[in-house]
């Protein structure tokens, strides 16, 4: 199993270092990123991502925290955030993968608090060919990917509809099926205080502690933290900090009629202009060219 103490894992979709919005929604076949590394996906870690598997014919070979299982369709998958997985997947394996930003999945779940704690669970549920609600399951999908396809009116207020219904149904599945096996994790204490310290910058961002200020609130000196957030994403604590700032920009200027002046004090910087210039260095493009494009 890959060390967190050794070097940083990957922590994009499939392990790219990508930067997701906080509404990222995705469809797309297995094998999409593994035909030309023999089947094999290296195991990664998503801060901010949960996966969805959907396995119609064939078998893969998962690993989660360096623990192996054979998995055999039909049978779904669920990885939520900061979970150290991989896989090897056999030649004929068939089925999608759904995944979405953490806060779109908190959202949709925000007043079925059971649900969304059921669905934060690493789990494998098996034996659903007789399920009625399994092949439900896959139409839906099907659709959803098409959608994704097409630039169609109100795209995103559909395939909100359709990740809402699946999920629902995902969780019904889950909650009636015999064969849901929860795979228990072994406490990762790295993990453990990375996730604490993504959550008090999200509860916090305005305004914004300074690293010294949040290590001591975790109990562990500012050079531990950012030992920790080197191991799990490669990246300083002030770094983590500031990703979170973009998104959070991202989202005011897509969905809002803010001026880039009132984004940069709610988003606690004094100064509109230096907020520009912190925003197009992480960005690649200014405020109002992002809200533009």
């Amino acid at each position: 199993m890959t060390s967190l103490k050794s070097k940083p894992l990957r922590y994009g979709l499939y392990g790219r270092q990508d930067f997701l919005l906080p509404d990222f929604m995705h469809c797309e076949p297995m094998g999409a990123y593994s035909d030309d590394r023999d089947g094999i996906v290296k195991e990664h870690i998503h801060t901010t991502l949960f996966q969805v598997f959907l396995i119609e014919e064939g078998k893969l070979e998962l690993v989660v925290e360096g623990e192996k299982r054979l998995v055999v369709s039909p049978a779904i998958i669920t990885i939520p955030e900061n979970t150290v997985h991989g896989m090897h997947e056999f030649a004929g394996l068939k089925g999608k993968v759904l995944t979405l930003s953490t806060s779109v999945l908190e959202n949709f779940f925000s007043n079925s608090p059971q649900a969304l704690l059921e669905l934060n669970v690493t789990r494998v549920v098996s034996e659903l060919q007789d399920m009625p609600s399994f092949m439900a399951i896959i139409h839906f999908v099907n659709s959803l990917c098409r959608e994704m396809k097409e630039e169609l009116p109100e795209k995103k207020l559909v395939l909100h509809g359709y990740f809402n219904l699946l999920l629902g149904l995902v969780y019904r599945l889950i909650s009636n099926s015999g064969t849901s096996e929860k795979i228990a994790l072994p406490e990762k204490r790295e993990i453990r205080y990375f996730a604490s310290f993504q959550k008090m910058v999200k509860q916090s961002y305005t305004p914004m502690k300074p690293v010294k200020q949040y290590a001591q609130e975790l109990n562990i000196t500012s050079v531990h933290l950012n030992r920790i957030c080197q191991s799990t994403v490669g990246k300083s604590a002030l770094h983590v900090i500031h990703d979170f700032l973009i998104l959070e920009a991202e989202k005011y200027l897509k969905h809002t009629d803010y001026s880039v002046s009132e984004i940069a004090y709610r988003l606690n910087f004094e100064d509109p202009a230096y907020f520009s210039r912190f925003f197009s260095k992480y960005a690649g493009v200014s405020p109002r060219q992002f809200r533009e494009k």
